[in-house]
């Protein structure tokens, strides 16, 4: 369980990093849309923007709810990076979806130890 508690950690590690690095580019969109142009940006754009929304909140999610945080960063990274263009989505992806891939193996293996468990109990 010590090996599955790491895991976790450098998922939640991960995580917090990731949510910095996105977030200050969210912001960074946000702003300049408001400073630069003055008027709001096409539906498209906020259609977009939401998915990056979708990958922050994600990460934050997948501290209590491990499934469904991993869920939300794994299609708001899908769609988001992939309205970049094939070659920026492929790395821009894969690393953002680490945090999620980690969730997932703790959120499973965590589901399975419980299973082994209430079915020793049942046995005894």
């Amino acid at each position: 369980m010590t090996l599955i508690k790491t895991f976790l950690w450098i998922g939640r590690f991960l995580a917090v990093l990731l949510f910095i690095l996105w977030g200050a580019f969210f912001i960074e969109h946000l702003t300049e849309w408001f400073k630069d142009s003055g008027h709001l940006p096409p539906l498209s754009v906020f259609l977009i923007q939401f998915f990056h929304l979708l990958m922050l909140v994600g990460y934050i999610a997948a501290f209590k709810w491990k499934a469904v945080g991993s869920s939300m960063i794994i299609l708001g990274a899908l769609v988001f990076f992939g309205s970049l263009g094939a070659k920026a989505m492929l790395a821009f992806f894969a690393i953002s979806i680490l945090p999620a891939v980690i969730f997932l193996f703790v959120f499973f293996y965590e589901k399975k130890f419980q299973q082994l468990h209430s079915t020793d109990n049942l046995h005894q």
